[in-house]
């Protein structure tokens, strides 16, 4: 894993204001478009063929809550916890989440940590991200990322990472799906894909299965 820097020596990349409380607000209020909706719909298609009345889910960078909210919604038995770095994100998911309960729990999380994983209350059988990891870093940050989350991840369980990817040579941040792919399957997972190309989203996709 890579090892623990202070703030002052980590490469500036987190582009957004997301310690503002204006604008995340402005964020979560223009982020929504009709191809996100579809990468929703498809990341919940995946927790429903793990084939489980009850997932534990853990959202990596999750923002404001609305995935959180879309996927309670419709997975009535499931429990959730969403890590995220910016406290306004979190305020937003309190508030977007509260009417869950005990359903729901949130964490304030340095996905840039090696430490990050034991903030979870226990491990999941579904680990997603959504338009969210080219904020935390490039290669080494996702190579460490996903090396983690192989380790947390309730065996067998899902991987899921759906996000910009680089096109064309395009995105300072943003890693090409094959590289993606290939730091997955590095990591240890199975079954490793894009599930879904849409527009500028890929989802990477892996199995968390100890026993094959």
């Amino acid at each position: 894993m890579a090892q623990q820097t202070s703030d002052s020596e980590r490469p500036a990349r987190i582009p957004h204001r997301f310690h503002s409380m204006e604008y995340v607000a402005k964020w979560a209020h223009d982020v929504g478009n009709p191809v996100r909706e579809s990468v929703f719909h498809h990341i919940l298609a995946q927790l429903v063929l793990l084939d489980d009345e009850s997932p534990h889910i853990v959202e990596l960078a999750s923002g404001p809550g609305i995935l959180a909210e879309f996927l309670l919604e419709r997975l009535p038995n499931a429990t959730y916890e969403g890590m995220d770095y910016s406290e306004p994100m979190l305020t937003l998911a309190r508030e977007r989440t509260e009417r869950f309960g005990e359903r729901v729990h949130l964490h304030q999380v340095d996905l840039r940590d090696d430490d990050w994983p034991r903030a979870a209350r226990r491990r999941p059988q579904a680990l997603i991200s959504m338009q969210a990891l080219h904020d935390v870093g490039d290669e080494p940050e996702h190579e460490a990322i996903y090396a983690a989350a192989k380790q947390l991840i309730h065996s067998p369980g899902l991987f899921l990472n759906a996000d910009l990817v680089r096109q064309s040579g395009k995105g300072p941040t943003r890693i090409p799906l094959s590289r993606h792919l290939a730091m997955l399957s590095a990591a240890g997972f199975d079954d490793v894909e894009s599930s879904l190309k849409i527009g500028a989203y890929a989802c990477i996709k892996g199995i968390a299965d100890d026993v094959r």
